[in-house]
């Protein structure tokens, strides 16, 4: 219920004012003085204030503009008699949000209210949003103990502080994008746009288009100006991910604004200067596109002012217990489970598999053990066949070798398991099926399916 703070020095209209407003459903609270309403204000939040003009003492444009250095984000209505319209919109041009005339017309009134209020909780919902966009996106939410994060945690605390150029090399799946966005969630561009664009998923001309904008008739279809990537991230970051890919005709004109800092549009000849931060990532050899004459040399060198190379999965495997305890509490809060536990066999599964799509498999696998799988603990099984695959295969080779790593008990449960599994596969779900064709009773079935999870 938006809280509504009515000034008016005639008491009639006061009470008449406090009355329709809270029949619309509003909370309001009324005052006869501008001096009674900062002292209000000094002690309440209100969403929203309507003020007459002209008042003795304190009349509302004085209160406003006192009112503004402790509660900026209130929005501001005056009402005025015809004579003062003048100063009403003079009021406007100082922020006052909308100004209406006496004798109020009501039907304008509530909309005017509605709409300001409106306004209101969708600028805090955004100011909220930003603040959460931050908090998720903190360099400390980059997971990871391993010797490799931790060298990346540091360089972007250093990055994020200065106005350099930083190119993110590593794998497909490493996190390059949450690297980009912590470091500009850290930066002094904080507050300003972030603007995203994945370079392989846009053929060489919409690219082009997307990036840098174009004039009306620059091309068929072109029937209006449009802002480019750079200029809406004016003042902020712009992140070139797969910056690899990009064509030759792209290379020359991402350098010229890299050297330049402007921008031409498609179709059109003035210049556009463009304060932006450039952030890059590639899965690619840039060195070998180098040497095969399919990457700028200078453009290289431009881009790579700071080079972070984030390592893959494979290579960091004391982060995954980290990886899979965040993803799982995540997984479990966005189905509405219960925490799941890791069985010591998903654990040194995990911990054995290569993870070719890095963080995102591991990611990805989780996820789709939460989902499927059953109980409140996660068992090989309810892994993606890619991983548990792996898993069998390895298991089976290993089952009866003289390894000291498995017990003879587990290695025995492990063969039953199989064994049972098999069967019920083969008897296409029929325990009952499965138990006469074990020569076991359907009892032991049961018993068997409940102790292996099956």
């Amino acid at each position: 219920m938006a809280r509504i703070l009515i000034v008016e020095d005639d008491l009639n209209t006061l009470s008449g004012l406090i009355e329709i407003i809270r029949d619309e459903g509003y909370e309001a609270t009324g005052v006869k003085s501008g001096k009674k309403a900062l002292r209000l204000l000094e002690q309440e939040q209100f969403d929203l204030m309507l003020t007459d003009l002209r008042m003795p003492g304190m009349d509302g444009l004085e209160l406003y503009q006192k009112s503004l250095p402790h509660h900026p984000e209130m929005k501001t209505i005056m009402m005025t008699a015809y004579s003062s319209v003048k100063d009403a919109v003079d009021a406007m041009k100082k922020g006052v949000y909308e100004y209406l005339t006496k004798p109020l017309n009501l039907d304008e009134l509530f909309l005017t209210i509605k709409k300001a209020v409106q306004e209101k909780q969708i600028i805090e919902e955004n100011v909220e949003l930003r603040e959460q966009i931050k908090r998720s996106y903190r360099f400390e939410n980059i997971i990871g103990t391993s010797k490799g994060i931790q060298e990346i945690f540091r360089k972007i605390e250093k990055v994020a502080r200065s106005q350099s150029t930083v190119l993110i090399r590593g794998e497909s799946g490493v996190g390059k994008e949450l690297v980009a966005r912590a470091i500009h969630y850290n930066s002094a561009r904080a507050n300003k746009t972030l603007v995203e664009i994945s370079c392989s998923s846009l053929p060489e001309t919409l690219l082009e288009s997307e990036l840098f904008g174009y004039d009306k008739g620059a091309f068929t279809g072109a029937v209006r100006n449009k802002k480019g990537r750079f200029e809406i991230a004016e003042d902020g970051t712009i992140f070139l991910d797969e910056i690899g890919d990009i064509s030759e005709g792209v290379q020359t004109k991402l350098l010229r604004v890299l050297q330049e800092k402007e921008i031409t549009h498609l179709g059109g000849t003035e210049s556009v200067p463009v304060n932006v931060r450039v952030v890059a990532a590639t899965n690619r050899n840039l060195e070998k596109a180098l040497k095969e004459g399919n990457f700028r040399e200078d453009l290289y060198f431009r881009l790579n002012v700071i080079p972070i190379l984030i390592p893959p999965l494979r290579e960091r495997k004391d982060d995954i217990p980290l990886l899979l305890d965040h993803f799982v509490k995540k997984f479990c809060q966005e189905n509405n489970r219960q925490l799941m536990k890791i069985s010591e066999e998903t654990l040194a599964l995990c911990m054995d598999y290569d993870w070719p799509g890095n963080v995102r498999e591991l990611e990805n696998a989780v996820e789709n053990a939460i989902v499927l799988g059953e109980g409140d603990v996660i068992l090989p099984e309810f892994l993606p066949l890619t991983v548990y695959s792996d898993f069998n295969m390895d298991m089976h080779k290993n089952l009866f070798s003289e390894s000291r790593d498995e017990s003879f008990r587990k290695k025995m449960e492990y063969a039953e398991r199989m064994i049972i599994k098999d069967s019920i596969e083969k008897a296409e779900g029929n325990k009952s099926a499965a138990a006469k064709n074990l020569k076991i009773s359907l009892r032991t079935m049961r018993y068997k399916i409940k102790k292996y999870r099956l």
